[in-house]
């Protein structure tokens, strides 16, 4: 039975859709509603294919290629199988290229689509969509707005394309939001008869909180080291730091973010260091019980 393929480059959509919508390139400030997004992709696909949907398959950059909460979020949606390639050191994917390819050239191959269509704008997928076509597949680009008198994808790979749909500002607009606003609009729960906003737990709070759990387990001669190391944070303790933001859902894949993180973090420890100083000074000044010596007059 003839299908429809369909092919996501998350870190194309982020950059492109949060330029486009926000302004916003950093895939720190952005979040996007997958589920909405899928949905809407998919419905578009059917209208113009009008061939079922085989799946979606999404693909992004993971540190070691670990998945975060995210990417498991994402690969727990129906019909969407998540790929992920190796995320380096300056927050670039690698391997995802080859990873689209293979699926495509795959599915070709086994004849189980008849339309691919390919979300993207690297270059380097060109002889992937030119294999493809060679095998029957009709391939159509999809591409996302780009902003007046800018290209965000290659030419060469547009030329290619048996057909290109662009998605417009209306369309995604819905379905992104900045990070700030995405905070604000989480729903309130009712604790008795007043409305009870939640705990925001923005990466700041996450570093505040290891911070403070670090402090209060570490011993004297660690905090005095970590104290004259600043403003640096010790390797093996910030790969601690940036683990504990990970596991809490933070997508430590921005410098810009994973600064903040930190910042939060030194801030944090000052504070301690402050408080301890203090009840340390107070408990020292604090009367001991016994009288005060004198010297007898004579």
């Amino acid at each position: 039975m003839d299908r429809s393929g369909v092919f996501v480059d998350a870190g194309y959509v982020y950059a492109a859709g949060g330029k486009l919508c926000y302004g916003i390139m950093s895939r720190s400030g952005i979040v996007l509603d997958v589920r909405g997004f899928v949905g809407m992709i998919e419905n578009l696909i059917a209208e113009d294919s009008q061939l079922p949907v085989l799946r979606t398959y999404w693909y992004d950059g993971a540190r070691d290629h670990i998945p975060t909460t995210s990417h498991l979020d994402i690969a727990a949606l129906p019909h969407v199988k998540l790929r992920l390639g190796q995320l380096n050191r300056r927050n670039q994917q690698k391997g995802v290229d080859a990873l689209i390819y293979r699926d495509l050239m795959t599915l070709a191959n086994e004849r189980a689509i008849a339309d691919a269509y390919l979300l993207s704008g690297d270059e380097d997928l060109r002889e992937g969509v030119r294999a493809a076509q060679d095998m029957g597949v009709r391939v159509t680009l999809l591409g996302i707005q780009p902003m007046k008198g800018e290209h965000n994808q290659s030419r060469d790979l547009v030329h290619e394309a048996d057909s290109v749909i662009i998605l417009r500002k209306s369309q995604l607009r819905p379905l992104f939001s900045t990070a700030s606003a995405a905070s604000v609009s989480v729903p309130l729960w009712e604790d008795g008869e007043n409305v009870v906003p939640p705990l925001i737990e923005t990466p700041e709070l996450i570093a505040v909180r290891y911070a403070k759990d670090w402090w209060a387990r570490a011993s004297t001669s660690d905090r005095s080291a970590l104290l004259a190391s600043s403003p640096k944070v010790p390797t093996t303790l910030d790969a601690d730091l940036l683990s504990a933001a990970r596991k809490a859902g933070v997508v430590v894949d921005d410098e810009s973010l994973r600064r903040r993180i930190r910042k939060a973090f030194r801030d944090e420890i000052r504070h301690q260091s402050m408080v301890s100083l203090n009840t340390a000074g107070e408990a020292e000044s604090e009367p001991t019980g016994q009288p005060p010596s004198s010297t007898a007059a004579t």
